[in-house]
């Protein structure tokens, strides 16, 4: 299904939201099960469009992201570094080009700091 309204800002900001959220948990439980980090398909194909979209910045909400895990999210780990936040962001955004992906990962690794 192909939308062709745009989204108002108020709603896009609810649903990024929820799904930096869920994004988060996933990630804790992936932790507390030992398994590798991975930010989960639907967070990779959104970053994805916001990437390729050029109409959105990637690093404020890899930085919300990096907050709930660290910080906030029930079960927030201090032990989970930014390197392994990115590792899990770099293996959801597995479908987009390896050069997009890796650009994607430079610009989150000079953005990141100023939010963290």
């Amino acid at each position: 299904m192909v939308r062709t309204r745009e989204v108002p800002d108020h709603i896009f900001e609810k649903l990024i939201g929820a799904l930096i959220c869920e994004s988060a948990a996933a990630l804790l439980a992936q932790r507390a099960r030992g398994t590798t980090l991975h930010a989960g398909e639907a967070f990779g194909r959104v970053l994805a469009w916001l990437w390729d979209s050029a109409t959105d910045d990637v690093v404020p909400y890899v930085a919300d992201l990096t907050a709930q895990v660290r910080h906030h999210a029930v079960g927030a780990d201090a032990s989970i570094t930014l390197e392994d936040v990115l590792a899990a962001v770099g293996r959801a955004a597995a479908p987009m080009p390896p050069a997009e992906s890796a650009a994607m990962l430079a610009c989150l690794r000079s953005g990141l700091p100023a939010y963290l």
